[in-house]
Formats: structure tokens, sequence, C-alpha cells
């Protein structure tokens, strides 16, 4: 009895698991389209929004020579609308779900970036780690125009810039959820990689191009690659990156290339006599990657020296950054407001309606600390001889 019983239940269960494992949103691949990324605009009135989507086109097998690039435009009142109305063009459903990258125009940035992230969520199919960019140039949709360098699908290209700037730190990868989080937050303020075009080959490309600096989720301006790098420095967002010093004023050409091995920074707010101040302290390992001078830093005296220098180097122009968003940004991009809502939350609510004019006047104290681990394969540096 109890052989038949467990017989009955392994052929009900044989036949649950036949019936339910298709997936419940399967679709023929001939009747959808695929997009890999999504260019953000408005039309040339200014009334709607104008979208490019870039569609993945498989052409005989899935081998990459297979693989092309096709784009198509559509406009509508809202993001959703004209999303629905590129059906009228492309006669196929638009599948999000492998979609890596959407481009923001600067007009549509400065009106807010809210209806594209609202979008993105509420859609079933669009992934929440996609990257966003702000485009430098007039449009958004030219980007994916330009001449591409490792595939022709321009959105994949665009991801893997910003996997590959780990080892630049010259912009910043923000996932849809970081970004919501620091819209509707209080005491920080968004921001976003920044993409331009530049001259490759004697042709144009796309290429990563510093930070935008929202307040809330309307853009008010970009920052340089180089200000990006120390901007990432008090973010605590450096993973990799070179920094070039010229240890010899009376040498400038002799600059040291170091390169970051790991960073680590700790931000502690101190009040005072009615004032307050971010203590800043930043830990650098670095190695030497390249020597211009025929100096040899890894003697104790000139290694010194040149941690000195280096120290000195990231404190001033961490410095700078941090006035320059204060005087020209108004935004806290650096999060000070929420580190000082966390760590202090009675002092915070004081000063919690006031935090845009404190900020401007915040003082900051900065502390780097550089560890020069090595020097590479060989020790000393090379000399020319007579």
């Amino acid at each position: 009895m109890m052989n038949k019983r467990f017989l009955l239940f392994c052929m009900v269960m044989i036949s649950v698991m036949i019936l339910v494992s298709g997936c419940w949103n399967y679709a023929e691949l001939d009747r959808i389209a695929i997009v890999s990324g999504l260019a953000v605009d408005k039309n040339p009135k200014g009334d709607k929004f104008l979208l490019t989507a870039e569609i993945v086109d498989i052409q005989g097998s899935l081998t990459e020579e297979h693989v092309k690039a096709r784009r198509i435009q559509a406009e509508g009142d809202t993001i959703f609308d004209a999303v629905r109305n590129m059906i009228l063009i492309s006669a196929k459903k638009l599948y999000w779900s492998h979609t890596k990258a959407i481009i923001v125009s600067q007009d549509v940035a400065k009106e807010g970036i809210r209806p594209v992230i609202d979008w993105v969520c509420r859609d079933i199919e669009p992934r929440a780690d996609m990257g966003i960019f702000v485009s430098r140039e007039k449009t958004a949709w030219e980007l994916l125009e330009q001449q591409s360098i490792t595939t022709d699908i321009r959105a994949f290209e665009m991801e893997y810039m910003l996997i590959a700037n780990t080892d630049l730190s010259k912009s910043v990868r923000i996932d849809i959820i970081e970004l919501i989080d620091t819209i509707a937050g209080k005491g920080t303020s968004s921001y976003l990689p920044a993409i331009g075009v530049t001259l490759n080959d004697g042709r144009m490309t796309a290429n990563l191009s510093g930070i935008a600096v929202l307040k809330k989720d309307k853009f008010i301006e970009f920052l340089s690659e180089q200000d990006a790098k120390f901007f990432l420095f008090v973010r605590n967002k450096i993973r990799g990156g070179l920094l070039i010093i010229s240890p010899d004023e009376e040498q400038p050409k002799d600059r040291i290339t170091l390169e970051i091995f790991k960073s680590k920074t700790k931000i502690q707010p101190v009040y005072s006599n009615g004032k307050l101040l971010m203590k800043i302290n930043i830990n650098t390992e670095v190695g030497i990657a390249e020597e211009d001078a025929p100096i040899n830093y890894m003697i104790e005296k000139n290694k010194n020296k040149l941690k000195k220098e280096t120290e000195e180097y990231l404190n001033k122009n961490i410095e700078n950054i941090i006035k320059k968003v204060q005087e020209n940004f108004d935004t806290d991009i650096f999060g000070f407001g929420r580190i000082v809502m966390e760590k202090m939350p009675s002092l915070w609510k004081n000063i919690d309606d006031e935090w845009d004019e404190v900020f401007k006047t915040l003082e900051v104290d900065i502390n780097t600390e550089i560890d020069i681990r090595g020097s590479g394969l060989i020790s000393k540096p090379i000399q020319v001889g007579d």
C-alpha cells in the first residue's frame, strides 16, 4: 500500500514539473526587439520626450560578426508613451531585460531625471543595475551614433567603460537603487557618470568623461575627470587609478607615476564652539609605476620626500574640489549632511532645514597618509650612460 502511494506521489510530482517548467513570460526571439541602450532627449519643440532605442539586430547565427546595432526613434508625452510608440515603428515588442545603458540629455536632466527612473523602476523588464549617463554633447541620441571600438553595440561598450573605470577612478558607476536613495534622502545629493565624444583614429567615438553633478534629481554642472578623482577620494570610492607627482620643484618634468592599490576614507564630524568641522582621514597604498627622474625613491630619505609631496598634493586637490563644489554648485554631493545626521542626530535636527547654507561655509580638515609599497619589478631608476 505504501509503495503504491509513493509511486502515485512521484507521478504527480513529475507531471507538475513538466507542466510548470516553462518561463511564464517566455517570448519567441523573432517576435521581440532586444534593446541594448536608450537615449532620452526632448524633441525640437521641447514639448515631448524623444527616445532613441538601440536594437540588437541578430543576423543568422549568434556569433559576434552577425550581431549589429539598429536604432529607432519615437516621441511621447511621457517616457512610457514614447516607449510604446516605438512599437509602431519596430513592429515588435521591445524587450528591455538586456538594456545596459540609458543616456539622458542635459535638457532632460536639467528638468529632472525622476521620470526616467520612475519608468525603469515600475516596468518589470529593465534591470536596476543598468548604467545611467548624462550626455556632455547637445543631445543624448548622438552618443549611440558614434564609432564603436570593441563592439558594434554602443550601449554594451558603455557598460565596459564603467567596468574598466575601476582602474582609473575618473568617473563613477551609480546603480538605480543608490540613485533613488540619494534623491529621496536628506543631507546628500546625487551624481552620475558623464559621457561625451572624443577623436580616435580620425573618427569620433564615445568616451567616459567625468561626473555630472545633480541637486536632488536635477542636473547642475559637470566635474572634469581630474576633479572626479579627488571627489571619489572624499566619497571613499577609489578602487584604483594613478597619481602623477613632481617631487622636485626645480625639475617639474621629472614626474613620478604612482599606482593606487587601495584607499580608505573616514569622515568624522566635530562640533565645537558653535562651529561644525568635518575631519577627513584618508589612508592610501600606492606603488611606483613609472619614474622619469634619475633618483632612487626607494631609498628611505627620498621615499619620505615622495611620501610628503604626495600627501600635500592630495590634501591640496581634495580641499580645492570641496571648495569648488561649495562655492559653485550649492549641492552636497559629498554626503556630509548625511554623516552629520547619522553621527550627530540631535545637531542635525537643529540644522536640517538650513543645511544648504551650512554646507557652503562648512570647514574641513583633511589628513592623508600615503604608504609607498614598492616599485614594480625594478628597485632603481634606469640610468642613461655618458
